[in-house]
């Protein structure tokens, strides 16, 4: 599968947990290739561990990393800027002000929560962003334990979510409660996004091929290449996703 989208990924050097430095960068994204992914959203975090609100550091960086990528890979590749922000009471204060990124600039926002967080916050959260005008994607869907519950996603996105999940759970073993959970929600159609949440070269490299074999065998081409690159292909359009 070749014109994958990434949605989250932290490729963006010396920002927070994610790469070291611009070899790693380049690393990740020769990795990322290498599995079909030919444009990348990065998503560097913003939380009280890593206070980045850069905004123009994180284009200026998206510029740099996609410009030393194409000459050293040979390749075209295109790199977006976005953040992962974990939700606050101040989140939409500084996204009002420009001091933290939507993706690419649209009315979308990459939003995190603690793995335990309870329902009613997340609910509040997308309650909030949407009523200020902006779309909530849920990053990492599947960490969310509160989010198990029947119903509850559908709850949000009629609210106004999208959903996000990371490609290495689905892709995992089917006696994995969690891989089983990614993809009922998968052929539940209840997805928007799928991403690597790429951090190193090591542990949390980019990793795509299992889930998208599994999706290949199980789902309908039309909704499985919406969650691959039609949907943010549309966001990036500025259209409704």
């Amino acid at each position: 599968m070749i014109g994958i989208i990434d949605t989250h990924s932290h490729i963006l050097p010396g920002l927070d947990d994610g790469a070291s430095d611009m070899k790693e960068s380049i690393c990740l994204l020769r990795q990322a290739r290498r599995q079909g992914i030919r444009s990348v959203i990065a998503t560097p975090h913003y939380s009280g561990r890593f206070p980045n609100i850069c905004p123009d550091r994180i284009r200026l960086l998206c510029r740099e990393v996609q410009e030393q990528a194409q000459a050293e890979l040979k390749a075209e590749i295109r790199i977006w800027p976005g953040q992962e922000i974990m939700y606050s009471e101040e989140a939409v204060s500084l996204l009002d002000k420009g001091d933290l990124l939507t993706i690419a600039d649209t009315r979308y926002v990459l939003i995190e929560f603690l793995s335990a967080v309870p329902y009613s916050y997340i609910f509040r959260a997308v309650k909030e962003l949407t009523l200020a005008g902006y779309r909530p994607i849920l990053a990492h869907a599947e960490r969310y334990e509160a989010l198990r519950e029947e119903g509850r996603l559908e709850e949000l996105k009629k609210q106004g979510a999208c959903v996000q999940l990371n490609f290495r759970p689905i892709g995992g073993k089917w006696y994995h409660e969690t891989t089983r959970w990614c993809r009922k929600i998968l052929r539940d159609g209840l997805a928007d996004f799928l991403g690597t949440d790429m951090h190193n070269t090591g542990g949390r490299r980019p990793e795509t091929e299992k889930a998208v074999k599994w999706m290949q065998k199980e789902l309908g081409g039309r909704y499985r290449e919406a969650v691959l690159r039609g949907n943010v292909q549309e966001l990036l359009r500025g259209n409704e996703v």
